[in-house]
């Protein structure tokens, strides 16, 4: 029986995956790609020209989604909310974009490819010092990257969708509302309040 392309196309993509999260983009090779698709691996030149171009079927999306999402916190209908509804826009942004991107930026996270990372980090970096009043660069820069990954730690740690949305609205709101928002309960939000 002959298995159809599309079959052999997303099985590619999903042992590819599996693989980069697993054993790195590094020490993935398309011989063991091939090998666990229980195919050659000129089969799987004839879905994709090289271990990058399977990478970006798996990733590009999701990064493009990401920095879709930066750009939304620098925009000046964003920066000119209260605060609280600053945590209910990004919190529930951020939620969307993980939710229907995990799979990628899993692979992003877990594949040792720093290139992605980094370009997501430095545009937020950028992005945020650009519209930050404070002075103080490097501080600027820590906050960013305290932010980028203490989202990554929580994308990585929490599979299940209700603890995932719960840890980011967290994180959000000390990002944004400080450790204040945890001791006082009229500042405190909680996920249900923000959900509708």
């Amino acid at each position: 029986m002959q298995v159809k392309k599309e079959e052999v196309y997303k099985r590619i993509l999903s042992v590819s995956e599996k693989m980069f999260i697993k054993y790195g983009y590094k020490k993935t090779s398309l011989n063991m790609i091939a090998s666990r698709c229980y195919i050659s691996k000129s089969n799987v030149y004839r879905y994709f020209s090289s271990k990058d171009e399977i990478y970006e079927a798996l990733v590009g999306d999701s990064r493009n989604n990401i920095l879709q999402v930066t750009d939304i916190l620098m925009k000046p209908d964003f920066v000119n909310k209260s605060l609280r509804e600053k945590v209910e826009a990004i919190t529930n942004k951020i939620i969307d974009v993980v939710t229907a991107n995990r799979h990628g930026i899993l692979v992003m996270l877990k594949s040792g490819r720093e290139e992605d990372r980094d370009l997501i980090a430095n545009k937020f970096t950028t992005s945020f010092s650009e519209n930050s009043p404070y002075k103080d660069e490097r501080f600027k820069e820590l906050v960013a990257k305290l932010l980028i990954y203490g989202l990554s730690d929580i994308i990585m740690k929490y599979e299940d969708p209700v603890e995932l949305k719960n840890r980011i609205l967290l994180l959000m709101t000390y990002h944004y509302m400080g450790y204040s928002a945890f001791i006082n309960k009229e500042a405190f939000i909680s996920y249900e309040e923000i959900k509708a």
